[in-house]
């Protein structure tokens, strides 16, 4: 019997107009009323998670900053790993200069990116936060969870991933959350490692886990959970490295709910 829910966001849980539609809504709610936990885990900022789940009206785990940090579920941080300095500086400079690439941070409460230009993969509408311009010679490396890069040139974003872990691979933990998304975090920082962290909190064996994903940040995630559901609009890379994995439908469709509505809800109190 599973018993708490992990799922990831953008591309999974969330519609492609990055909502929860109110069918998702009901679907997590009823579950939650049944005694199911869940956990929302995301590249996305805190804030931004945070917001979602105020939103919903519920009580949730959450790994955010793909792994980077993670509270409980009355909202206290129970783990935080920030990059090195040096790290964080090498990765904010690595391409600040690449008119082709948008280099971001998350630090602290705070959003920086080093352009604005959308053709590279950019959309402000997918956070609340409000972004700000660095530049390295004059930024704080103090406390950063997360630098991820964005752009439509994805043979760049693929090299950079090999340059990325050939000089610092033993140090970080580097994948796409999406094929325009390059993300970078500390090597402690994972959604795996979250969700071991919430198993020993709550004395609930990873074998009761069932996650949700669609990209390659998900995949530690979704290898040690006791099921795994992949979506059908999935990263094809992690079909292939989990071929065990259950492939449910896509995002669009409400892949997510569907499947809990088909397994964990009585069929005399399906909700649809």
């Amino acid at each position: 019997m599973y018993r708490i829910i992990a799922v990831d966001l953008d591309g999974t849980l969330l519609s492609p107009q990055n909502k929860i539609t109110k069918y998702t809504e009901k679907i997590i709610k009823f579950l939650i009323e049944k005694g199911f936990y869940f956990i929302f885990a995301s590249g996305r900022h805190y804030i931004d998670i945070m917001e979602i789940r105020d939103a919903l009206n519920i009580k949730v785990f959450m790994i955010t900053s793909n792994g980077a940090r993670v509270y409980d579920l009355n909202n206290v941080l129970i783990f935080e790993n920030n990059l090195d300095n040096e790290i964080a500086l090498k990765l904010c400079k690595i391409k600040y200069l690449d008119a082709d690439i948008i280099t971001q941070v998350y630090r602290n409460n705070q959003w920086y990116i080093n352009n604005n230009k959308i053709n590279n993969n950019f959309c402000p509408s997918f956070s609340t936060l409000k972004y700000k311009y660095f530049c390295p010679k004059k930024f704080d490396f103090n406390k950063i969870s997360k630098v991820f890069f964005t752009s439509h040139n994805f043979k760049k974003l693929y090299n950079l991933e090999k340059e990325i872990t050939s000089s610092v691979g033993d140090q970080v933990n580097v994948h796409f959350s999406a094929l325009g998304c390059l993300e970078v975090v500390s090597r402690q920082a994972s959604k795996g490692y979250g969700l071991k962290l919430i198993s020993s909190i709550l004395g609930i064996s990873l074998k009761e886990f069932i996650a949700f994903g669609d990209g390659m940040n998900d995949q530690d995630m979704l290898s040690i959970s006791g099921k795994a559901c992949i979506m059908k609009n999935a990263d094809s890379r992690l079909k292939k490295i989990l071929p065990y994995a259950e492939v449910i439908g896509s995002n669009e469709n409400d892949g997510v709910a569907a499947f809990l509505d088909k397994n964990f809800i009585n069929k005399n109190e399906s909700i649809k």
